[in-house]
Parts: structure tokens; C-alpha cells; sequence
């Protein structure tokens, strides 16, 4: 028994100066805390400092009624590495700088065009605080323009331009949605090229505009979709369940609201490495305006005309990604996905290949009104 009760002490006398050398749980207070609600990346005038960061802060209030009106402040600072910028930002304010809220990135075009796209990634990709659900977006004309414009209407709760990206607000067929980790994949994978939807101030500055996008890759020139092929390809990767489409043939000029969207896509390889691309979309919806009277007998006729059109204009638009080399829709990664990994064609000639794609498109109208006339 005493040789039980040495063994206790023994334990106790070991224990105890451990235990007073361990630390206890941090904690920091909420009110000690400042939320980042947007990142924005220029490129910077200074040659020594090329990164400018602009942070816009969430300003704490106590209720709504206190301030109805947002309220935000915002910091900027230019750094050789962004690291070294945020590391300076952090003496601009007299609260910890927290990341967990940041739900946008802006990135101005003019880094994006000296191919920076990787640097960028790296930083955001390493930083645990930083969400990978976050939307990334360019900025046009810069950044920090849009990061600090506050338009008309916007409330205290929640930036207005969230709505654009998040599907609660507006649901515009021309929005592309784009997530940070969909942003990382998209930029180590070399079978599918990036899109981010382009943020632009309009000259009076009351409000945002977001209907086009921008392609790149590692190493090419940026290509800008316009608003219509932006649509186009968005119905093709399923990021929108309606759209409004336009027919103008052979004397007619009606508008289609199309309610319903299937669209499915492969790579057949022909003879001699010849790529064909198959796309087949589905199209189901009813004619919402025309310049003339429209017959409901000659619906069929009318399916026909919006057949046609719809065929010439995702041909057109196809074929200016493919003769250019762009691939946002990932026509590399499913014919990868097809052919076995001895069969298949280096990434050089499979480059070659796509540039010179057969395209066959073929949609499936559905329309099933001319619109309901009181």
C-alpha cells in the first residue's frame, strides 16, 4: 500500500509543473475583430510595389435602425508581394483583419493581361482564412473602383453585389458565377481555360454592370465574350435553368422565353486525329414578343425559324473560342475522360486538333406558344 501511495505522489509532483506550462485556449472578443467583405487586386503604379490591395471593411453597428445606410471603410496599400501588402494593412487598423466573411474577389484586368492569374492564386489559395466558396471576379476599370462603389438601393446587411453572384437575388442569364476553388482548378487543369464574369461601373456611377466575361489561360491573350456568346456558354455548362432568345428570319422578328434547358456535349476523334465536337441542347419555352402578328397554326414553322437561328448563333460562337483556342466549357477534360491514357494525344496536339474542330451543333426547339394575347 505505501508503495501504491509514493507511485500517486511520484505521478503528482510530475503532473502538476506539466500542466502549468501548458496554455490555455486563445480568445479574442468579437468587438477586437474587423470583417473583410471584399479583396480587391490592382496592379499598382509603383515598379517596386506591382500588387495594390484594397480592402473593404464591414463598419460594426449596433442595429439596423441605428444606420439604415451602409457603411463601410477602406484601406489600400501597394507591396512587392501581397503577403507584404496585408501585413501593412494590418497597422492601418486598430482590430484584428478577418478573412472568414470575404465573399469576393475583384482582380483588376490589367494583371490579368501580364498573366499574374497564378501568383494570385497561390496567395489565395495558401491563406486558411479565406474562403474557397468565395466568387472571384475582374474589375473594370479597375478593382478598386468596384470595390468601393456603393450604388443606389444598397442596404446595411448584405452588399449589393453579392447579388449578382449568390442566386438569391438576380437571376440574369449573362452572369457567369465562378468560385475560387472552381478558379484553381480551372488554373492547374490544362484541358478547360478559365471565365469570370466582368464587373463594370457605369459612367454615372450609380450602379453595377455585369453581362460579359473574360477567357485566359496561363499563357495566352484574354479573350472577352461579349454579352450574347456569354449567355450562349452559360447554357451550355447549365449555369442557367431560362434565358430570352431572339429569332430574326425570313421577314420575322420574335423573342423567345425559354423556360427550360438541356444541353449535353462530347468529342468524337475521326480519322487522322480529326476532332469533332457533338453539342445538343434542348430548348423548351414560348414566344414572349414579336414585331407582327403571329398565326398559333404555324407554330411548327415558327420551331423551325428558332431551330435555325439557334444552330447559327452557338456555331458562331463556338467556332470564335475554338479557332482562337479558348475552351471554357472543358471539351479537353471529356476527351480525356473518353480516351485511354496511352491512346491519347499530347497536350500540343490535342491544342492543334481543337483549333481545327468539326463543330455540329444541333437544338432541339420546344416552344409551345405564340404567347398568351388578352
Amino acid at each position: 500500500m505505501p508503495k501504491k501511495q509514493n507511485k500517486t505522489k511520484l505521478f503528482l509532483l510530475v503532473l502538476i509543473p506539466i500542466i502549468t506550462l501548458l496554455s490555455g485556449c486563445e480568445f479574442k472578443d468579437i468587438d477586437k475583430d474587423v470583417f473583410v467583405s471584399m479583396i480587391g487586386i490592382d496592379k499598382s503604379e509603383e515598379e517596386d510595389k506591382p500588387y495594390k490591395i484594397t480592402l473593404k471593411l464591414y463598419v460594426p453597428t449596433a442595429s439596423f435602425k441605428q444606420s439604415p445606410e451602409p457603411e463601410y471603410s477602406y484601406i489600400s496599400h501597394s507591396g512587392e508581394t501581397l503577403t507584404e501588402a496585408i501585413r501593412i494593412l494590418e497597422t492601418y487598423s486598430d482590430k484584428e483583419l478577418e478573412f472568414g466573411h470575404t465573399k469576393l474577389i475583384v482582380i483588376g484586368e490589367e494583371l490579368l493581361k501580364e498573366n499574374k492569374a497564378m501568383e494570385l492564386l497561390d496567395f489565395l489559395m495558401r491563406r486558411p482564412d479565406i474562403q474557397l466558396i468565395s466568387w472571384v471576379a475582374v474589375g473594370r476599370p479597375s478593382a478598386e473602383k468596384i470595390v468601393k462603389m456603393i450604388p443606389k438601393g444598397e442596404n446595411a446587411a448584405y452588399p449589393a453585389l453579392f447579388n449578382y453572384f449568390d442566386g438569391i437575388g438576380t437571376e440574369s442569364q449573362y452572369i457567369v458565377s465562378t468560385y475560387l476553388f472552381d478558379f484553381a482548378r480551372r488554373m492547374k487543369e490544362s484541358s478547360i481555360d478559365i471565365i469570370l464574369p466582368i464587373i463594370e461601373v457605369k459612367k454615372e456611377e450609380s450602379h453595377f454592370e455585369v453581362n460579359k466575361s473574360l477567357i485566359f489561360t496561363n499563357d495566352g491573350e484574354p479573350h472577352e465574350l461579349d454579352t450574347y456568346a456569354t449567355l450562349l456558354v452559360n447554357m451550355i455548362l447549365k449555369n442557367v435553368e431560362v434565358a430570352d432568345l431572339f429569332v430574326k428570319k425570313e421577314g420575322h422578328y420574335f423573342f423567345t422565353k425559354i423556360d427550360s434547358i438541356k444541353s449535353k456535349y462530347k468529342v468524337k476523334i475521326l480519322d487522322n486525329n480529326q476532332v469533332e465536337l457533338d453539342i445538343k441542347i434542348h430548348l423548351n419555352g414560348f414566344i414572349s414578343e414579336s414585331k407582327k402578328a403571329l398565326d398559333p397554326e404555324e407554330l411548327t414553322y415558327y420551331n423551325q425559324l428558332f431551330k435555325q437561328e439557334g444552330k447559327e448563333n452557338f456555331v458562331e460562337a463556338l467556332t470564335e473560342l475554338v479557332k482562337n483556342g479558348y475552351d471554357p466549357i472543358g471539351f479537353g477534360i471529356d476527351y480525356k475522360a473518353r480516351t485511354w491514357h496511352n491512346k491519347r494525344m499530347t497536350d500540343e496536339e490535342w491544342e492543334e486538333a481543337y483549333k481545327n474542330a468539326k463543330i455540329e451543333v444541333e437544338v432541339i426547339p420546344g416552344l409551345k406558344s405564340t404567347g398568351a394575347i388578352q
